[in-house]
């Protein structure tokens, strides 16, 4: 939302604002990897830091950003911080909770997603007394902030854990090389894929249907039946098993989406969307660290580097598709792939077994 608020404000055409919005994807998914990285030598608790400067300067250089071209930079910068600081949480949340990791990570996940409602919401209500500049002003304190408490919080290395090996190279070449690994990253890459094609593409779908209005809030929908969603996965005992049934389930709710003809009747299928798919990127994240206790820092980097890509090469594709044939098209397909999903995460957990024994 804001982005298109800095977009308006320098007149960008659609290729700018495209620039924009892949300079961030582009700094996240650097970020990640090069964190992942340097916290394994650094530690963890100076890699939030970094990450929490980035993210406050970011911020604050977009607000100051006086073209495009700066801008385009700013967010370059930005989404160092955004990639970074996720990657990086991730990690200290799975040191600091050993095996109850998924459960904190699916109820932090749902607090994510109240944070997806409440916050364009509040900011909303921010820009219609004040230039958008000063909603990157307030993420730059808050993030400013993040990074002094990172800074202070020594006792954040008592319970952080390092990787002790003497193995030369980078961790994520080690870590790519599992083939469990492997396929929780390809799985978690397309489901974000599929649902950022799902939410980003809601109002266009709507708009073909005739009801005008209906994406942003079925959008809204989505994310809020995800809070539910989220905490019902973190209770999940076998975490692999239950993410393929809700794939399945998903596949009923794009169907319902699709087949239901009252336009506001669809939120049924919205809601079932929202509710399947909420516990897919925590879950899977933990499932994919779980693999390497000792590399945690490298394992949910890879994981959030997996789902950002995702998310990127996504949008080209749908539109492309959109365009020779149908939104409708789009979704369709999308419910045959989360019905091959639930088969890799099955074949996902035989080769996790595998790697554990």
């Amino acid at each position: 939302m804001l982005v298109h608020h800095v977009s308006s404000n320098f007149a960008a055409n659609n290729v700018e604002l495209g620039l924009m919005i892949g300079a961030m994807y582009v700094g996240s998914l650097l970020m990640v990897l090069v964190l992942g990285e340097v916290s394994a030598r650094i530690g963890k608790r100076l890699g939030a830091v970094i990450a929490a400067i980035c993210y406050s300067a970011g911020a604050l250089f977009v607000a100051l950003a006086g073209s495009v071209k700066l801008s385009i930079v700013a967010f370059l910068i930005f989404g160092c911080g955004t990639g970074g600081i996720e990657g990086m949480l991730f990690s200290l949340i799975g040191d600091y909770n050993g095996e109850d990791t998924n459960k904190v990570m699916n109820i932090s996940q749902a607090f994510f997603s109240i944070g997806a409602v409440v916050g364009p919401l509040l900011f909303e209500q921010m820009l219609k007394t004040v230039p958008y500049r000063y909603a990157y002003g307030v993420m730059w304190l808050i993030m400013g902030a993040i990074a002094v408490t990172f800074w202070l919080a020594r006792s954040v290395e008592s319970f952080t854990k390092r990787d002790d090996s003497t193995e030369k190279g980078l961790s994520i070449f080690k870590l790519v090389r599992n083939p469990a690994m492997i396929i929780y990253m390809l799985v978690l890459m397309i489901s974000i894929g599929c649902e950022s094609s799902v939410t980003y593409w809601l109002a266009t779908y709507f708009d073909v249907l005739g009801a005008v209005g209906l994406g942003t809030l079925g959008l809204s929908i989505y994310w809020i039946s995800s809070i539910p969603g989220r905490l019902v996965g973190a209770t999940a005992k076998n975490r692999g098993r239950y993410l393929a049934v809700s794939y399945i389930v998903a596949t009923v709710g794009i169907l319902l989406l699709l087949l239901i003809p009252d336009p506001k009747l669809k939120f049924i299928g919205i809601c079932v969307m929202g509710v399947a798919l909420a516990p897919v990127y925590p879950s899977i994240s933990t499932l994919g660290a779980s693999l390497f206790p000792k590399k945690t820092a490298s394992a949910f980097s890879l994981m959030v580097f997996s789902s950002g890509l995702g998310g990127a090469l996504a949008q080209p594709i749908i539109g492309a598709i959109s365009e020779a044939s149908s939104i409708t098209t789009v979704y369709g397909a999308i419910a045959v792939v989360m019905l091959i999903l639930s088969g890799m995460m099955v074949l996902g957990g035989k080769f996790a077994k595998s790697h554990k024994a």
